[in-house]
């Protein structure tokens, strides 16, 4: 394949008064005898960088004309621009208007008397816009990429307030869009400036804002305003990728989009690596859309069931103290959120037997407080980033106790509270009736933090339940007895994509265990494993 496709146009001018002139007479009146009329005139130019594949050129935008014409001493091109050159038959422009565009080209022959002829054609060039090349490598790779949403995950699809850089209002779940038009579509990003986007004829998005843009359709929207399924063909455009203002931004010509259409061609890349990109737009009513893309085969199987390799557990199959090599005492007399009881490290506040731990809190004088407890702590012995977390325990239910399976940033030490990050797997208390309830904590969401307090289970203080957690770099998601309840949306912008460590404990009294009942003496919260998968 040649480098350059050669587009050549001749064009025969007859002289006549209408087609010939001089600079005088501008082509009008009778020729005299001793003036000299170019003719044959022809045209013929390159379009640097175009073939087959790319008709209008590289994006470059540079375009090499060669004009020829009997009795012709000097060539007048006129790009299209308004700019124009003099030569003696060759001339070479730049274009710089970003997209495919088509001009109206004219030259002009003069001979030695300043007679002229003229001819006029049309060309079409793309000119790609400018990137900043990390973006675009990232975006494009060497040569093309081609990008999916990642269906597979939970919060792949979401949306919150526009002055945050994470989802705060909903996210969907794994494969919870079905059907509705843009899981099977392909977003291809080349390294020249141009997208592809193969909509397999249909796309998912906000009803008015895709019957402004693309065309009304006889589909009535949901209940949410959407058409599920717009007929919308595959088509091609632009892009260019660029940090501005400390965010890396993306830009659509035309009407290009990606994922989810809420009117907007312009979205912000707040996540990414290699296979993985999250991108954020926001709407004409200032919400925010997120949605997860990526490179690789989408997975077929669901969040909780992705996790498969144990890296790690406790089975507390011994008796007497806890293990020293997973786990760790967090011993003393005062802590946070009010709490009113000391940690120890004796046998009498935690031990091993009949195959599970055990974590008593007692009502007893210890270092100027009236309550023991234990809190163990993975801390140093197993730290870990994304997996899944299977707690089975059974939670104590007398007033007063608060009882928590939770994760935390094992940067504590260094960032504090809540910048470290916290997941509670499951809290509970008189307070919330001890019913389940998972909560994320950090900067923007510490206090209550982001809660879901499920009625789904009554039973917690009697029964052994599996409580769990599905971490991945796109969502939190917390479950009992493999039973979604709660899910979170995970981003760069938020600290739960570190290392974190698990904290077991029972805290008495405080902000969440409340008032301590008048005849409480111990109570036990009793864990049958602790298991890890990655």
């Amino acid at each position: 394949m040649t480098k350059f496709l050669k587009l050549f146009f001749i064009l025969n001018i007859f002289i006549s008064c209408s087609s010939s002139g001089s600079d005088d007479d501008k082509g009008s009146g009778p020729v005299d005898s001793q003036e000299i009329i170019p003719s044959n005139l022809s045209l013929s130019f390159d379009i640097v960088g175009s073939d087959s594949n790319n008709p209008n050129g590289d994006g470059s935008g540079t375009v090499k004309f060669t004009a020829l014409a009997t009795n012709a001493v000097s060539y007048s091109f006129r790009f299209g621009t308004g700019r124009s050159k003099t030569s003696t038959g060759s001339a070479e422009f730049t274009y710089t208007e970003v997209g495919t565009k088509t001009y109206n080209i004219k030259v002009l022959a003069y001979s030695s008397t300043n007679n002229y002829v003229s001819i006029d054609k049309t060309i079409t060039v793309y000119v790609k816009p400018e990137s900043e090349q990390t973006l675009l490598e990232l975006l494009a790779g060497s040569s093309s990429k081609t990008w999916k949403i990642n269906s597979a995950q939970d919060a792949h699809f979401s949306n919150g307030t526009q002055d945050k850089r994470y989802s705060t209002y909903w996210e969907a779940y794994a494969f919870s869009k079905l059907n509705k038009g843009f899981y099977d579509d392909e977003y291809t990003f080349n390294i020249n400036g141009t997208y592809s986007h193969k909509t397999n004829e249909t796309i998912f998005g906000k009803g008015h804002h895709l019957n402004d843009d693309f065309g009304s359709t006889s589909q009535s929207p949901n209940g949410d305003g959407d058409i599920e399924n717009y007929p919308l063909s595959n088509y091609q455009t632009t892009f260019s990728a660029k940090k501005e203002d400390n965010l890396n931004k993306v830009e659509f010509g035309d009407k290009g989009f990606v994922g989810f259409y809420v009117g907007e061609h312009s979205y912000t890349i707040e996540c990414y690596d290699s296979e993985n990109i999250y991108l954020r737009t926001v709407d004409d009513q200032d919400i925010a859309w997120y949605v997860w893309l990526t490179t690789n085969t989408v997975s077929s199987i669901s969040p909780k069931d992705q996790f498969s390799s144990l890296v790690w557990s406790d089975e507390f199959d011994y008796t007497g103290a806890i293990d020293s090599d997973k786990w760790v005492h967090e011993v003393g007399d005062s802590w946070y959120n009010n709490e009113v009881q000391s940690y120890t490290s004796r046998l009498d506040n935690s031990k091993v037997e009949d195959g599970k731990l055990k974590i008593i809190a007692k009502k007893e004088s210890y270092n100027g407080n009236n309550y023991t407890s234990a809190r163990i702590i993975s801390n140093t012995k197993k730290d870990f980033t994304y997996g899944r977390v299977d707690i089975k325990a059974k939670i104590p239910g007398k007033k007063g106790a608060w009882p928590a399976l939770w994760l935390l940033g094992s940067n504590f030490k260094t960032v504090t509270w809540p910048a470290c990050g916290e997941i509670d797997i499951l809290e509970a208390a008189q307070s919330n009736n001890f019913k389940v309830q998972s909560t994320v904590h950090h900067p923007d969401n510490y206090g209550g933090g982001d809660s879901h307090i499920s009625n789904d289970y009554s039973d917690i203080t009697e029964v052994f339940h599996v409580y769990s957690l599905v971490w991945t770099k796109q969502a939190l998601t917390f479950y009992v007895d493999d039973k979604p309840h709660h899910i979170v949306g995970n981003s760069c912008a938020l600290p739960f994509n570190w290392n974190q460590f698990i904290i077991l404990n029972v805290a008495m009294g405080g902000t969440m265990g409340g008032e301590i009942a008048s005849d409480f003496d111990s109570d036990i919260m009793e864990i049958e494993y602790v298991r890890i998968y990655q």
